[in-house]
């Protein structure tokens, strides 16, 4: 698997790799759109469905505008 696979939240048929579901539309949300540096997140907009990632943006790598953390599972 390249580095590139490892990054990508979304796997070759283009499903969630943390619940599966269709990766579009999940849903990314700035924190900050006036400061990207404070990062983000994506979420699974399916009902029921807790899948969420936190990202950090990184706009200085040019062959990688996001870089993906750990998935997490939301605090309730």
């Amino acid at each position: 698997m390249s580095k590139q696979e490892k990054l990508s939240l979304d796997d070759a048929d283009g499903n969630c790799r943390q619940c599966g579901h269709p990766f579009n539309p999940h849903i990314v949300v700035a924190y900050d759109v006036n400061d990207f540096s404070k990062g983000g997140e994506v979420r699974c907009p399916v009902a029921e469905c807790n899948c969420f990632h936190s990202l950090d943006f990184d706009f200085k790598t040019a062959n990688n505008s996001a870089i993906s953390k750990q998935p997490t599972t939301p605090k309730s």
